[in-house]
């Protein structure tokens, strides 16, 4: 055990060179700085109503597509494109943030941090708080669009490590750990979503709801995240991990927290998630059971 808390602080120290979450103070503060892009990743009325100044419009259809009953990351092209249009270089540094009208808004946030280091580009940080924190902080709002002074050049290339398809959550069940993001009510299966055909969880796995990682729109320090998720969960920062929710963005922000903010280095995002999962007539469901 001492091993893995030695090899876990190794890893954060390492994650540290590019923290994953920013303050509103440190934002305004480095704003103009060269090289720093800010990403508005809200609905479009949200953006134009007021938004901080400099940022760029990026919604989440730009990064996810539909594909039947379930969404995925989009395509190597599509996404290349994207960074274009952002004027995201290898030497950028991007800073991303939502608008929260609900909860589930910062998800977008997550999502997209996710999209963009499985396409190859790992400069990133969440904005603590969002809009609402930079409001708190800075009056500063603009209300007309702001674009790229130049394109991209930074070229995208597939990280296979960092998500998971239904075969390799399929041969996963009781040999690697689970994390089911979504609320408990629908794990337990005492409740079925209304876009899934069955109810439960996939065998084998915990159920960790993602809102647990936050103290109203902050995400909890550190410290404490760490006592939750390796003391409490038992859960180690180097064994095989998939995380999955309903349709990929909730357990974004597991990954979100597990990865960048714990260091968990052999971790998967199902993106497909039970979507996909639980609307299959032969994949296996466990109901009435925490594990």
């Amino acid at each position: 055990m001492r091993e893995i808390w030695i090899l876990f602080y190794v890893a954060v120290a390492t994650l540290g060179a590019m923290e994953p979450i920013v303050d509103a103070q440190w934002l305004e503060k480095h704003l103009d700085d060269k090289g720093l892009i800010v990403l508005d990743v809200s609905d479009t009325q949200s953006y134009k109503n007021g938004h901080i100044p400099t940022s760029i419009h990026s919604p989440l259809s730009k990064w996810r597509e539909a594909k039947g009953s379930f969404s995925l990351v989009r395509d190597e092209q599509e996404i290349a494109k994207e960074f274009e249009r952002l004027g995201i270089d290898k030497d950028s540094r991007v800073i991303v943030y939502s608008h929260y009208h609900n909860p589930k808004e910062i998800l977008k946030v997550s999502y997209i941090l996710w999209a963009m280091e499985y396409y190859g580009f790992e400069r990133t940080s969440m904005l603590d708080g969002g809009i609402s924190g930079w409001n708190t902080h800075s009056k500063r709002l603009e209300y007309k669009d702001s674009f790229a002074k130049k394109k991209g050049t930074f070229q995208v290339q597939k990280n296979d490590t960092l998500v998971a398809d239904l075969k390799q959550v399929s041969n996963a069940i009781g040999r690697s750990k689970m994390l089911d993001a979504r609320p408990s009510v629908y794990y337990f299966g005492v409740k079925k979503q209304d876009v899934l055909k069955k109810a439960g969880h996939i065998p084998k796995a915990k159920s960790y709801f993602w809102q647990y990682s936050f103290i109203g729109s902050s995400i909890k320090k550190r410290a404490l995240l760490k006592k939750i998720f390796l003391e409490g969960m038992q859960l180690n920062p180097h064994e095989a991990l998939i995380t999955y929710c309903t349709g990929g963005l909730e357990t974004s922000m597991n990954f979100f927290v597990l990865h960048r903010i714990l260091g968990f280095d052999n971790i998967r995002l199902y993106d497909a998630s039970m979507k996909e999962w639980a609307n299959k007539a032969d994949t296996p469901m466990q109901l009435y059971r925490w594990e």
